[in-house]
């Protein structure tokens, strides 16, 4: 029996190290409150979709070594299908150093082998049909694997009626235009940041953003906006939905999060405006926290959140 989503996506480690402020200063001695590892990346998706009692299996690969063992270990813990991920004995998994202050400012710090692009094994493909929908995302188009290869399986789903959702996450900076036209002439629904978007469409306002990326391909454009919600585009309308008013503690993981929630909210029969409620109150859940990963706080927190929104809620609990 297929999963409800599979994710293609970067696993990586991230090693998190709280800090009282941002930018660090040479010469000048500091505190960290401590450093801790979470799956990052597409690990963020996962324990999201999890959090939400999605079944959700994991294509991707980690090295054959501690950092990879550790993080495929906190993946099952959560539930997540990771039977399929390909273990690479020589390589190194990749890993990231996330500096995170106070005043809510980041820095990644990638850390990855000089072995180049990850493989696809021939047997992802038949897990991508089994499924109920599909996500990638930029990083993975950008540094983990060929192109050609994200394009088939995304090419993969959609021969099979499996709903595909893509975000080019800050990645869209580096990808070749005619790469990203090919793989959104092949998905379904685009979920990009605002700060993404005008990269890509520069020079208009939100809502000619959404109609200039809808003509690329996708039947469903999810705009990102923070605390200000989501922007959802179809070729026949236009729809904002405001986001939640929580304390803001430390932004990683948040864009992550959103897109399982809204996935979530659509295989369940819900309208668009209460996935996108639903995606909305998940990302700002993700932000009153430090860090994300299993961090990302259990269901209940999100029902409460959901308290004033019925149906929304009512997707949150199936």
């Amino acid at each position: 029996m297929g999963h409800d989503l599979v994710v293609l996506g970067d696993l990586v480690a991230d090693l998190i190290v709280p800090i009282e402020r941002l930018p660090l200063e040479p010469n000048r001695h500091g505190w960290a409150e401590g450093i801790f590892v979470e799956p990052g990346g597409a690990g963020n998706v996962l324990v999201a979709g999890r959090r939400l009692d999605l079944s959700i299996a994991s294509l991707g690969h980690v090295g054959g070594d501690r950092y990879g063992a550790d993080l495929l270990q906190m993946l099952a813990n959560e539930g997540v299908d990771v039977s399929q991920v390909a273990i690479c004995e020589e390589r190194a998994t990749v890993l990231c150093i996330v500096l995170a202050d106070m005043l809510h400012q980041h820095v990644y710090l990638g850390i990855k082998d000089d072995k180049g692009l990850w493989p696809v094994p021939n047997h992802w493909h038949e897990v991508i049909r089994e499924a109920r929908a599909f996500y990638t995302d930029g990083y993975t188009l950008r540094d983990v694997l060929a192109p050609d290869d994200v394009v088939a399986c995304l090419a993969t789903a959609r021969e099979a009626a499996v709903p595909t959702f893509f975000d080019p996450g800050p990645s869209a900076e580096f990808i070749s235009r005619e790469t990203l036209d090919r793989v959104l002439a092949v998905v379904d629904t685009l979920l990009i940041a605002e700060p993404e978007a005008e990269i890509l469409v520069p020079g208009v306002d939100r809502v000619e953003a959404a109609r200039a990326l809808l003509a690329r391909g996708p039947s469903l454009v999810v705009l990102k906006l923070g605390a200000e919600g989501c922007l959802l585009a179809t070729q026949d309308d236009i729809l904002h939905v405001p986001g939640f008013a929580v304390p803001v503690v430390d932004t990683v993981g948040a864009g992550d999060s959103f897109a399982p929630a809204l996935i979530a909210g659509l295989l369940r029969g819900g309208s668009l405006r209460d996935a996108a409620i639903l995606a909305n109150a998940m990302g700002a859940l993700v932000v009153t926290q430090r860090g994300a990963g299993t961090r990302i706080p259990p269901r209940d927190e999100l029902l409460a959140l959901l308290a004033e929104h019925p149906s929304a809620r009512d997707l949150a609990n199936r």
